[in-house]
Formats: structure tokens, C-alpha cells, sequence
């Protein structure tokens, strides 16, 4: 199950700011005066939102006292919120190495590792913090964000749950705890997370909560969560498709129908509308509905191969066959360069017995796609049926070399052997045997 990343994205901006807030203008205590005063108006500006100037005004402070960490320190924040992160990075290092004991700026350093996904070096100084001082909600925080976006769920769970104060003001930090419960498998410990994100909260994180809910097949919450949003932004399309999307998922396709009918109908329809639509009528077992939900999609955008994809997969599985074809050949025409329109093609050709149209659809198939598995199985396959057992057996043979654990190949392979040898053929029947042992 992949789930998104949260990355610190206006966090970083906020935590600069606070960090601007926690420095007034008379704390910069400077030897010089003319460095003070550079420093002066370099927070001045940085306060009004004249980064560039600010950066200025600040190097000049420390170029005069370079060995003033208030003043690195202050520099290492502007490049920062300036989103020169390396840079920044740069100076506050120079900042910790005056004053290791400064956890203000080892945590922001690793901020700035956090936004640049470098996750190790992020957590190296929040250990250092975390040893100083265990109980800083503030590291514990953004430990807990970093070992999420690491992949670390366990310690993530353990540090964004350690400071729920800290993690009720930020629905991503929320949100990011509920992911990590679910990857946990502590579905209870992420519904009671989500529950937190209330109909007073934002209409933005309400949805990245059900998103989560639903990528970790937590239908009945992500619909939960769907359902919490206030009426007047309720029925705005996108979020109904959301909640159509979130019911078909859950196989409540009645309902799912119900909820895209009323969208298809107005202006607001989209391709993505229709094509859900389409999957839904076919899981209804409605074939023609189904067929009609999807020229829809390819009607509004033609240029996307994906909803003929789809359109020529309904009609196969429910086996009009002659009229998959000649949606395939019709994709195959706008689409030659795609390897799954002619996989698909190749597949009906299989099944009409048209062997010869088959094998072509997938040597084109394997030209436009040589790391494509499936066209090189279509391909032996389609041989094997036109009974071409030399050509399958070199293609099934290359096709090993290049996908040795793609154990379908090998069992394919192996039935070609079996099926197409004299009894008294011992070498091809070990060799099946073989193929099928590796298979396992």
C-alpha cells in the first residue's frame, strides 16, 4: 500500500517566522554597531517580507562578525524561508559549531534536512536534541514527521502520539498519525486519530483525512469523514466524486451509481466521472450502460488512452468480443505506441482464434515496449496457439533471460511442453519439470 509523503511544506515558513519572533530587534547584542545595525534592519525586513534584501542586510552583519551565532543564526532562517535551504543549512551549521548547546537552531537545521528528504542526517540532529532534552514537544514533533516520511511507522506513532497537543493544531501531523497507524495495522488507534479532524476543521484537511482512510481501505471512515463536511460544501461535484469514488471502492455500487448520475447529468461532468461510472455499471452487470459511460469519457477527452483501455477490458470480460475488437483496433490507431492497447488487442484476437493478427499485435507490442512481461507472454502464447512451438520457445526462452522471476512465464512455458510433445519426449517433459520447480 503506497500512501502519500508529508512533506514540511508551510511549516517551514511558519517555524522561520516563529523563529524571527523568538529574536526581537534588541537581542541582537553586537560588538560592532554597524553590524548591529545591519542585523537590525535585516530582521526589519525579513518582518515585512523583503527576503532578499534581508539576506543583504544579514550578510553584511556577519561578514563583520562572523563569529556571532545570533546573527548566523538569523542569516541560516532568512535563506530558509527564502527556500535556499543548502545555504541555510550551511549556516547554521557554522552557527552550532559557536554554540553546539543551540537547539532553536538544530532544530531548524533539521527542518531544512526534513524539506530536502534527507531523512537520516534530520534525525541525527533530532536525536542530539532528544538526548538533551527528551521530552521537547517540538522535536518530538518533527521526529515523528521525519520517521513517517522515512517509513519508521512504529517510531512515528510513538513520537506524534507522545505530543497530541502539538499534533491537534496541524491536520497533516494528524493525518500523518493516522497513516502510521494504519500501516501498523492499529485501525481503532487511526479512526480515533481521524475523529479528531471535526466539521469545524478545514474543508482541506477533512479530505486529506479521507484519503488516508481510504488508500488504507478504511472505506467506512474515509465515507465517515466524506459525510462530517458542512452541507453548503457537501454537494460541490468534486467532493461528491470523492464520495462516489470512496462507495465504489467499498462495493457499494448501487450507491456509487446514485451519487454519479446526478453529476454526469449537470455541467460539472468530467471523463473521471464517467469512467467511474463505467466500472460501476459493470460491476452491476450492466454491460451496455457501461459501454455508453465510457464513449462518454473518450468523447470529452480523446487524446486519453486510459478510458478506451477500460472500454475495450469491460467489453472482454463480459465477452462481445467482435466489439472489443473493433475498439481496439480503433485505439490502436490513435495509440501506436502503446504497449497496453496492443496487449489488449492481441488478447481478443487470441480468444477469436485469429492467431496470426495476435502474434502481430504483440511483436508490436514488444517493440514499442521490450520491458513489458506481459507482451512477451502474449506473444509466446499466441505462438504456441498458431502452433509456431519454435518461435514460442524462443520467445519464451528470451523472455525468462529478461524477467527470471516472473514465475507465469515458466508455468506457461512448462503447459507448452506438455502439451506439445510425444509421450515418449523425456527431455521436454524434465524440462517442464524444471521450469515449474523454479516457478515456485
Amino acid at each position: 500500500m503506497k500512501f502519500r509523503a508529508f512533506t514540511p511544506r508551510n511549516l517551514l515558513w511558519f517555524t522561520a517566522l516563529g523563529l524571527l519572533a523568538f529574536m526581537p530587534l534588541d537581542l541582537c547584542r553586537a560588538e560592532s554597531s554597524s553590524a548591529r545595525a545591519h542585523a537590525d534592519r535585516g530582521l526589519e525586513l525579513a518582518h515585512s517580507g523583503d527576503l532578499s534584501t534581508a539576506e543583504n542586510e544579514l550578510r553584511q552583519a556577519v561578514n563583520l562578525e562572523p563569529r556571532n551565532p545570533e546573527f548566523l543564526n538569523t542569516l541560516a532562517t532568512v535563506l530558509a524561508m527564502d527556500k535556499k535551504l543548502e545555504e541555510s543549512n550551511a549556516v547554521f551549521r557554522k552557527a552550532l559549531q559557536l554554540a553546539p548547546q543551540d537547539s532553536t537552531a538544530r532544530r531548524y537545521l533539521a527542518a531544512n534536512l526534513w524539506q530536502l528528504h534527507r531523512y537520516p542526517e534530520a534525525k541525527e540532529q533530532l536525536q542530539i536534541l532528544l538526548r538533551e532534552n527528551p521530552n521537547d514537544a517540538s522535536s518530538r514533533l518533527l521526529m515523528g514527521m521525519v520517521s513517517e516520511n522515512s517509513g519508521d511507522y512504529a517510531t512515528a506513532a510513538k513520537m506524534l502520539s507522545s505530543v497530541p497537543d502539538e499534533v491537534g493544531k496541524r491536520p497533516e501531523s494528524l493525518a500523518a498519525l493516522a497513516l502510521s497507524y494504519y500501516q501498523l495495522h492499529e485501525q481503532a488507534n487511526a479512526r480515533t486519530t481521524l475523529q479528531k479532524l471535526s466539521p469545524q476543521s478545514t474543508l482541506k484537511a477533512i479530505l486529506l483525512g479521507a484519503e488516508i482512510a481510504n488508500k488504507a481501505g478504511d472505506y467506512e471512515e474515509a465515507e465517515r469523514l466524506l459525510n462530517s463536511i458542512s452541507s453548503s460544501e457537501a454537494n460541490a461535484p468534486d467532493i461528491q466524486f470523492r464520495r462516489a469514488t470512496v462507495q465504489y471502492q467499498a462495493g457499494h455500487f448501487v450507491q456509487c451509481q446514485a451519487t454519479l448520475l446526478p453529476l454526469v447529468s449537470s455541467p460539472a461532468a468530467t471523463p473521471q466521472m464517467y469512467n467511474q461510472l463505467g466500472w460501476c455499471y459493470h460491476k452491476l452487470n450492466k454491460p451496455k450502460e457501461a459501454t455508453e459511460a465510457f464513449e462518454h469519457a473518450i468523447a470529452l477527452t480523446p487524446a486519453d488512452e486510459s478510458n478506451y483501455i477500460d472500454l475495450i477490458k469491460v467489453l472482454e470480460a463480459h465477452n462481445f468480443l467482435p466489439v472489443a475488437l473493433d475498439a481496439s483496433n480503433r485505439a490502436a490507431t490513435l495509440f501506436p505506441k502503446s504497449a497496453a492497447v496492443f496487449n489488449l488487442k492481441g488478447s481478443i484476437e487470441s480468444r477469436l482464434s485469429q492467431f496470426t493478427d495476435a502474434i502481430t499485435s504483440y511483436k508490436h507490442s514488444v517493440e514499442v515496449q521490450s520491458s513489458d512481461s506481459e507482451s512477451w507472454l502474449g506473444l509466446g502464447r499466441a505462438q504456441a496457439s498458431a502452433g509456431l512451438i519454435a518461435d514460442a520457445t524462443s520467445t519464451f526462452t528470451t523472455a525468462i533471460e529478461r524477467f527470471p522471476n516472473e514465475a507465469r512465464l515458466k508455468v506457461v512455458y512448462a503447459e507448452m511442453l506438455l502439451n506439445h510433445t510425444d509421450a515418449a519426449d523425456r527431455t521436454s517433459s524434465i524440462r517442464a519439470e524444471k521450469l515449474l520447480r523454479k516457478a515456485i
